[in-house]
């Protein structure tokens, strides 16, 4: 396939699905001039999108929540579903995750409700063409920056689709196999199931719990409210009990840090998280779990296991391993694309 065959392309969106919103890797660098970051909720799924799609480095894709947008394809481009399933489809066609597919000029890109999972990541080869701001296409919403006009997607939008370089990409036809030995290996999260506690390690700020409300943290059921986005998840269950005051002087806050205000019950900052927050911090949640955590549906059951530094240090080192292999495997299959009859 030439490379000419991938320039210029543009996605007119037909309806915009529940909440879809344009992410890259995120606003790195800017936190202390209290900028967020940004970026996917589920960095695992958008990073092995891009890969599958040939893209040499993170650019702008569409994460989909629940619901995926219908879009009609002006031009050529490679896409590749990965994340949650909300069974996508190429002209009526449901097409497996994790397997890149070339659309054309007509080609509309849709899907369903999800399946299992809350977010799907649509990847494009060239990534979303959509101006940066502080080196980033990433949307947040409260701020009103990034993607398109600092929202999510409305019917009527366009977007280009930036020129994609390659030397020869091998176009196979879709005959509805299924998965294969690429996507089934790519899907694969480490043998952990969402059902699993979330491990967590314990900060400086533990100290403002008394034993009694860390064991209860450790050892409790707790639910997901419908106070979530990709700023925060609000949980319910057992109050989390402070020595004395839930307020603090407000410090940093990363992806994954668990706040517990004076109602007890946790909250944990996402994405689009604040820069700083000033609620005591009884933890956070391990970078190998956040994939997990972002993709959880309203009122499931989330437990904790509180683990060591050292412990977690040893899981993220085995984690980033296994994913460089998973994004390495799914850059070769990104030289062998499908396209729907």
């Amino acid at each position: 396939m030439a490379l000419n065959e991938f320039e210029n392309a543009v996605i007119h969106v037909d309806a915009p699905g529940m909440y879809t919103t344009v992410q890259d890797a995120g606003r790195v660098g800017y936190q202390q001039y209290g900028m967020p970051v940004a970026g996917p909720m589920d960095s695992e799924s958008y990073l092995l999108g891009q890969a599958l799609v040939g893209n040499s480095k993170p650019v702008g894709a569409l994460e989909c929540t629940i619901l995926p947008p219908t879009l009609t394809v002006k031009g050529t481009c490679l896409v590749a579903f990965t994340g949650a399933d909300m069974q996508p489809t190429i002209n009526n066609v449901v097409v497996p995750r994790y397997i890149p597919f070339v659309c054309h000029e007509g080609d509309v890109i849709s899907g369903g409700f999800s399946q299992c999972g809350v977010r799907m990541y649509i990847a494009f080869s060239g990534g979303i063409d959509v101006p940066e701001i502080n080196g980033s296409v990433s949307t947040h919403t409260k701020a009103k920056i990034g993607g398109l006009e600092g929202r999510h997607l409305q019917a009527g939008d366009e977007f280009g689709i930036k020129p994609f370089t390659r030397d020869e990409v091998h176009v196979c036809e879709y005959r509805g196999e299924g998965h294969n030995l690429f996507n089934t290996v790519l899907y694969n999260r480490g043998g952990r199931e969402c059902h699993e506690p979330l491990r967590v390690v314990l900060g400086d700020q533990a100290k403002y719990f008394t034993e009694k409300g860390i064991k209860t943290f450790g050892s409790k059921l707790y639910s997901l409210t419908m106070q979530c986005d990709r700023m925060g998840f609000r949980l319910d269950g057992p109050v989390i009990e402070h020595v004395d005051s839930a307020d603090i002087i407000s410090d940093g806050a990363v992806f994954g840090s668990i706040q517990v205000p004076s109602d007890g019950n946790p909250i944990v900052l996402m994405a689009d998280r604040q820069t700083t927050g000033g609620y005591t911090k009884i933890g956070t949640i391990i970078t190998a779990d956040l994939p997990r955590l972002s993709q959880l549906p309203v009122g499931d059951g989330i437990h904790f296991d509180i683990v060591s530094i050292e412990d977690a240090q040893d899981i993220y080192r085995t984690y980033m391993t296994r994913l460089h292999k998973r994004i390495t495997l799914a850059r070769e299959q990104s030289a062998y694309v499908f396209k729907v009859s």
